[in-house]
C-alpha cells in the first residue's frame, strides 16, 4: 500500500454530526419533515449518543456535552473527522449492529497504522531499507497528520519515536476507520 493512496481517503470532506447520523439511521433519504419527525422522537436522541459513544469508544457523558443533539455543534474536530472516515469505512450492516447490539470501537497504534500503510507486503531487507531511511520518520509523520489533520508540529510533539505515547487514544479509532475505509474502497475498485 502507498502513502498516497492512504491520503487519499483523507481528502473526504468532514461529515457534520447531523448528517452522519441521519446516514446512520436511514433518515438521511427521507423528506426533510418526515427526517426532522423521526429526529424529534425522545428515542432518537438517546440513540445517537448511544450510537457516537460506541462508534468514537468514548462515554455517552462525552457526547452530551457536545451541545443539542443531533446538531452535537461542540463535537471536536477530532471526532468529526472519525465519522468521516467510520462513514466511509463501515458498512449498513455494521452500522446497524453498532446502533442495536455491543460494538467496540476498532482501533489502531500510530506504528501499527504505519506499519499497514508503510511496511506490509515487504520483503526483511525492504522494510530494512525503508525504515532506516532519513525520510522515514519525517514520511509517517507526514502521513499520520494529514490522516488525522492536525498540524505536523502537533506529531512531533507527541514522542521522539515512532510509537508516539503521548498521542491521545482516541486518535487509534481514527487510525482503524481509515486504514478500513482505504481498505474497502481498495476491494471495491477491484
Amino acid at each position: 500500500m502507498r502513502k498516497s493512496e492512504v491520503m487519499r481517503i483523507g481528502r473526504y470532506q468532514e461529515v457534520k454530526p447531523r448528517q452522519f447520523l441521519r446516514y446512520c439511521f436511514n433518515i438521511d433519504k427521507l423528506s426533510s419533515e418526515e427526517a426532522l419527525e423521526e429526529e424529534s422522537s425522545f428515542s432518537y436522541c438517546n440513540q445517537c449518543v448511544r450510537l457516537l459513544s460506541k462508534i468514537l469508544g468514548i462515554q455517552r457523558k462525552t457526547v452530551r456535552q457536545w451541545g443539542d443533539n443531533p446538531n452535537f455543534e461542540g463535537m471536536p474536530l477530532h471526532a468529526r473527522i472519525t465519522c468521516n472516515y467510520a462513514q466511509l469505512a463501515l458498512s449498513k450492516e455494521e452500522l446497524n449492529r453498532a446502533i442495536n447490539q455491543d460494538f467496540d470501537a476498532p482501533s489502531l497504534t500510530a506504528m501499527e497504522f504505519i506499519e499497514e500503510t508503510f511496511l506490509k507486503g515487504l520483503s526483511s531487507s525492504e522494510k530494512l531499507k525503508v525504515s532506516t531511511s532519513s525520510k522515514f520518520r519525517s514520511q509517517c509523520l507526514t502521513l499520520l497528520s494529514d490522516t488525522l489533520k492536525v498540524p505536523k508540529s502537533t506529531a512531533y510533539t507527541w514522542g521522539s519515536d515512532l510509537e508516539l505515547l503521548r498521542m491521545p487514544k482516541y486518535y487509534q479509532h481514527t487510525f482503524a476507520y481509515a486504514l478500513a475505509a482505504y481498505k474497502k474502497q481498495q476491494k471495491i475498485a477491484a
